[in-house]
Formats: structure tokens, C-alpha cells, sequence
């Protein structure tokens, strides 16, 4: 079994755990021919569908309100940190390494979509202060919530359940790390974070880009894991780099400022094997851009004008 997350694996949904099959693109809402590139699973049939438009991926059925609820109940018993991803330490390094050009206020205010705990942002905000900031404020959207007495005292967070709690409110930094692909319609919330923005603020999504991969193992005969029902899109660099096209917003008010495969999350001393190949296959992309699509996750960062 390959899975592109060490975190969770994908489960089988029941027929009466789905919602009916729609003609539209969950994501841009095209109504027209979406061909199935992969079998996501089998009895009933969920198979992942190529859009020609957007070019994203999307689950040709959604679990039900239910069923996500159900899984995403125990979404964290294996990340101590409550954070998909292995180092949040890493992480925040790579994210102060690509937006601190960015960020330079001394005042700095992140909101972290998904964020789990926030280990990530408090770690990032940890970064800014030892480096030029004077304060920053960190605001994690997610139903999770760490306890109390972990929070770092340096670094107060502020919680809230939905977007609706930081409506008319402005950001240096909006994180969308490794949450987009989860949500039965991300076109909406992709827009209300950049319109979240500060001017001059950047927005960070990173998105699970397997598709082609999957194909490939799929072919060959050996088995794989998409995570579904968590992960319903895959969104790589075609998505990324179209998707500004369609937020509703005057001529120049985003500009991408990077898009390239996503950083390589797992060390060598962690897992030898699957970080020399992820590794291999994101070089891969240096040499041959978009026509080498086995990069496994891709990143952006996009800037409010």
C-alpha cells in the first residue's frame, strides 16, 4: 500500500454515507464532460475526476456532513502536535524562508486555516519575533482545540470554529497548509481567505498534487490510498496556476508570487526511504517544469496588491 500521508489512511464509504453524484465541478462549478482518471474505491464506485477547466481533481461523490464528522473525530490521535505535517518546527522554518520578504511590519498578524494546535504559526510567530518583529498575533480556524496549558505563553492564540468568526478582519499572512483538499467546496473559502488579506499580505496554501502518481501505480498493478474521504481534490500546479483567474476581484489585486512542488516534510533521519524519493521526484520538477506532474504536493504563495 502507498500512501501519500503517514498520518491517516482513506476508509471504505457506505452507499448511505454519500451524497448523490452532481454534473458540476465541486470546485468551479463546470457542468460539462469531467473524465474519471482513478478508482478511489469500489461498491459503490467513487472515482476522481479531471476537470478541463480548472484542472483540478475531485471525488465524483462526497461523503455525507455525517460521515466527515464521524472521520474527522479522531483526525489528530496520531499527531501529538494536532498538525499534519512532521516537524511543525521544519515547517515554520521553510515558511519564514519564503515569506519574510513579505512580512515586514513589526506588527504581524497570521491567520492559520485548519491549523490544528497552531504549532505551526506559534512556531513561525517564535521565528518573526527572535528575528525583527515586535509582536505578532496568531488567529487558527479548526475545530480542534489545543489545551490550555500548552499554549506558549509568548504566543497567545485565538480560536474560532469557522470563518465567520473573523469576518471584515485583515491578515499579514493567511495558511492554508494542507486543508483546501478537505472541503467539499473550496472555491468559496479559497476566495474569503484572500479577500482576508491585508494589502501587501500573502496567502499560503499547500495541496496534495498525486493524481499523476496514483495513475502511474494504478497501472503497474500495486495499490495506493488517496485518504479518501479526507482528502476530495488534488490540486497541483495547473490548478494554482489558473486559479486566480477566477476570483472575483479587479485586474491585479493577487499576484502569484510562487508556485512550485511543496517542501519535502519527512528527514532522513525519520524515514530514509520515502524522503530520498520524494526528494528524487521534486528535482525531477526543476529540470522539467510542468511536464513532470510526480511531485506529490505543491505550494503557493500569493500576494494581495
Amino acid at each position: 500500500m502507498v500512501n501519500p500521508t503517514t498520518f491517516h489512511i482513506g476508509s471504505h464509504v457506505e452507499e448511505e454515507d454519500l451524497l448523490p453524484a452532481t454534473p458540476e465541478c465541486p470546485i468551479c462549478g463546470f457542468s460539462g464532460d469531467r473524465p474519471a482518471i482513478l478508482a478511489l474505491q469500489h461498491n459503490p464506485t467513487v472515482d476522481l475526476l479531471s476537470c478541463p477547466v480548472c484542472r483540478g481533481y475531485s471525488a465524483s461523490r462526497t461523503p455525507t456532513t455525517q460521515r466527515l464528522r464521524d472521520y474527522y473525530a479522531a483526525y489528530y490521535c496520531d499527531s501529538p502536535s494536532a498538525v499534519t505535517c512532521h516537524a511543525p518546527s521544519h515547517f515554520a522554518r521553510h515558511l519564514f524562508r519564503i515569506g519574510r520578504e513579505y512580512l515586514r511590519h513589526q506588527s504581524i498578524s497570521i491567520l492559520d486555516y485548519g491549523g490544528g494546535s497552531g504549532a505551526i504559526a506559534s512556531e513561525l510567530s517564535e521565528l518573526l519575533l527572535r528575528s525583527y518583529a515586535s509582536a505578532t498575533y496568531v488567529t487558527v480556524i479548526d475545530f480542534h482545540r489545543e489545551p490550555a496549558g500548552s499554549r506558549r505563553d509568548t504566543v497567545p492564540i485565538e480560536w474560532h470554529e469557522t470563518l465567520a468568526g473573523v469576518r471584515g478582519r485583515q491578515f499579514d499572512l493567511v495558511m492554508a497548509s494542507a486543508i483546501l483538499e478537505h472541503l467539499p467546496h473550496p472555491q468559496g473559502d479559497l476566495e474569503r481567505l484572500l479577500y482576508a488579506l491585508r494589502p501587501g499580505g500573502v496567502f499560503y496554501a499547500r495541496t496534495p498534487s498525486v493524481a499523476a502518481l496514483l495513475r502511474i501505480l494504478a497501472k503497474l498493478g500495486l495499490r495506493y490510498d488517496f485518504t479518501y474521504p479526507a482528502h476530495l481534490h488534488d490540486l497541483g500546479q495547473a490548478f494554482w496556476e489558473r486559479a486566480l483567474d477566477r476570483i472575483p476581484a479587479p485586474g491585479g489585486t493577487f499576484r502569484l508570487c510562487r508556485s512550485r512542488p511543496s517542501l519535502v516534510e519527512t528527514g532522513f533521519r525519520d524515514n530514509l526511504g520515502r524522503t530520498l524519493a520524494a526528494h528524487a521526484l521534486k528535482s525531477m520538477w526543476r529540470f522539467a517544469g510542468h511536464l513532470w506532474p510526480f511531485v506529490g504536493g505543491w505550494e503557493v504563495l500569493i500576494q494581495r496588491r
